[in-house]
């Protein structure tokens, strides 16, 4: 009879173990079947920086800026306010200068000066439009401006009765092309060079001369004339600024 129980106890425990086994789940069949899902990261999704090309931000359509002239020719003092359209398309207008405490030098390499002759150069200035193309979209454009520029100044000599001046009076309209570079650095530092020639669309210069003017003052005032008057003139421009 005991040999009897303990055979049906063992065969009762295996049926039950049987029975847990097959309800219970294949855990390499889980670990199989299942996708894996990337770990989300802490910070919320990871953004994509903003594509910068050649120091441009890619992002923006338009750009604003200014630069300074660092060396300018023909006149020495410059700046200029830009617009930037794309990377292919450039609107500026500048300012620039010849001041009349570094005068002196240009008149007498003009011959406006000279002996008991002296001149004084009392405006050279300009305002111009500039328009240039970047046709790769990058640092090199072609482009030209189109300004307004003013000449007045004065010639006096010292004669026998008393001195005598003489005033000249220049507008002139000219044209510009230009060829250069424009490079962008870090977040909005720009540096600028480019070359051309200025030519005279129009202009006739107002030269009055007092009734007793001796022939050297008739050719100093001409000189003087002469500065805003002559073209071509070369232009160059070596420009830093900033660009937002």
């Amino acid at each position: 009879m005991l040999r009897i129980c303990l055979a049906a106890l063992l065969i009762s425990a295996a049926a039950h173990a049987s029975e847990r086994a097959a309800s219970a789940p294949d855990a390499s069949l889980a670990d199989a079947s299942s996708p894996t899902m990337p770990a989300a990261s802490p910070g919320g999704p990871a953004r994509r920086p903003a594509a910068f090309d050649d120091g441009k931000d890619a992002s923006r359509l338009f750009h604003v800026g200014a630069m300074v002239g660092l060396v300018s020719l023909p006149r020495p003092l410059d700046a200029e306010l830009y617009l930037r359209v794309s990377d292919y398309f450039f609107v500026g207008f500048s300012y620039s200068d010849f001041p009349a405490f570094v005068a002196d030098p240009l008149l007498s390499a003009a011959g406006a000066k000279s002996g008991s002759t002296t001149a004084t150069l009392d405006q050279f200035n300009a305002f111009d439009a500039d328009l240039r193309v970047f046709p790769f979209a990058g640092s090199f454009f072609l482009g030209s401006s189109f300004g307004r520029q003013s000449l007045k100044g004065a010639i006096t000599e010292n004669t026998a009765f008393g001195p005598q001046t003489a005033t000249v009076d220049l507008t002139t309209i000219y044209a510009t092309p230009r060829v250069g570079y424009l490079w962008t650095f870090g977040p909005g530092i720009v540096l600028g060079v480019d070359a051309g020639v200025q030519l005279k669309l129009s202009g006739t210069p107002q030269v009055n001369m007092p009734s007793g003017a001796t022939q050297s003052m008739k050719d100093n005032a001409q000189n003087l004339a002469d500065i805003g008057a002559s073209y071509p003139l070369p232009s160059f421009h070596l420009r830093l600024g900033w660009q937002y």
